[in-house]
């Protein structure tokens, strides 16, 4: 994607979308599990709403590398409108667990070091995923147990970080399974669209089938059993309206594949509002 040119980005020395943090944390020789803060970016620029024009690849295709789970806003001041929550997130990003940090993810700008901010969008096209129904998040592509996470934020490029600074913005950030998504979404639908999907009355291959999930239907997640959950189905339906006939069952879909690629995603009719904690 072509981008114009970069313009002078309003700068201040206290920003408004981050929380109070130390100006300089030498990092030393230490444990990598457990980084210190690195500097903050002098001088920092204004919080700024990303151009959404900028962020590509929101809706995934049935092939495209999803990962393991999702880095999104949590908490009370995450606004689930677009990327808007950039907005007020600080995150330093590295290149590996081991090395000294490449930059950071700030008041909706991209800073590597010792060059001149990048507005996420506008001077920098940037990666997400649309989840729920207003929110784009970055996919998690890799998670270790000792806090460093991967997660894609360019079309062709990925961070660590490290989940001990998920809180530095005023924003706090979570890294969120897929498991855990889709079992809280408030409606999902299948990866491939137009095809129709077994369903199981056992959380097995090998369980007798109850129905086949039609591509017009209401989905609503109720219960996970590993690669399997437990949904409610209302077919055939247009939107979020049952259609005249329509039937509603409760049984298993598999929504992962044996090799861990999510087979369904969140649907893109919510019929339900409200916000995630």
């Amino acid at each position: 994607m072509a981008l114009p040119v970069p313009a002078a980005p309003r700068l201040s020395s206290n920003a408004p979308g981050i929380a109070a943090l130390p100006t300089s944390t030498p990092r030393g020789k230490q444990d990598p599990s457990s980084p210190a803060v690195p500097p903050l970016p002098d001088p920092i620029p204004d919080a700024i709403d990303p151009d959404e024009a900028g962020i590509i690849s929101l809706s995934p295709a049935p092939n495209d590398d999803i990962g393991l789970g999702l880095l999104r806003p949590t908490g009370p001041n995450a606004p689930l409108l677009g990327a808007e929550w950039l907005r007020g997130v600080a995150l330093p990003i590295y290149p590996t667990p081991e090395s000294e940090p490449w930059g950071w993810l700030i008041n909706g700008w991209l800073i590597p070091n010792g060059a001149d901010p990048l507005a996420i969008g506008r001077d920098a096209a940037f990666s997400m995923v649309q989840t729920d129904q207003q929110l784009y998040t970055f996919p998690v592509l890799e998670i270790r147990p000792d806090g460093w996470f991967r997660f894609q934020y360019t079309p062709a490029g990925a961070a660590w970080a490290h989940t001990s600074h998920l809180a530095l913005g005023t924003v706090p950030l979570t890294v969120e399974t897929w498991e855990a998504s889709m079992e809280s979404a408030a409606r999902i639908q299948f990866r491939r669209p137009g095809l129709s999907q077994p369903m199981r009355l056992a959380p097995t291959g090998t369980a007798p089938l109850q129905a086949l999930v039609g591509p017009n239907s209401i989905i609503q997640p109720l219960d996970l059993d590993g690669d399997w959950l437990r949904v409610r189905v209302t077919q055939p339906a247009q939107g979020c309206t049952p259609l005249p006939g329509s039937s509603t069952a409760e049984g298993w879909v598999r929504w992962r594949s044996e090799t861990d690629v999510p087979l369904i995603w969140f649907s893109a009719t919510d019929c339900q509002t409200g916000s995630r904690p």
